[in-house]
């Protein structure tokens, strides 16, 4: 068992009050559901499906500790 990491779930909402759920560090987990709790499950269960994806294929998943982060300042004009 590996150690556990830290990701940021993004909640959106969306066409007829569904609401879209993805990883701000991993952009390939994107998903959708009706209600936020359904979408943070299917979040998760996306989020398995693809580090088990990686494993099947005998590759190593991107860890998310590799991300590179900045803080911009920016002005709207």
């Amino acid at each position: 068992m590996t150690e556990p990491i830290t990701l940021t779930a993004v909640y959106e909402p969306v066409e007829d009050g569904w609401v879209q759920a993805s990883l701000l560090e991993w952009t390939a987990v994107v998903t959708c559901a009706p209600t936020h709790d359904e979408a943070r499950a299917m979040l998760r269960d996306a989020f398995r499906e693809l580090v088990l994806s990686y494993t099947e294929q005998g590759a190593v998943p991107p860890i998310a500790a590799h991300t590179v982060r900045e803080t911009l300042e920016l002005k709207i004009a």
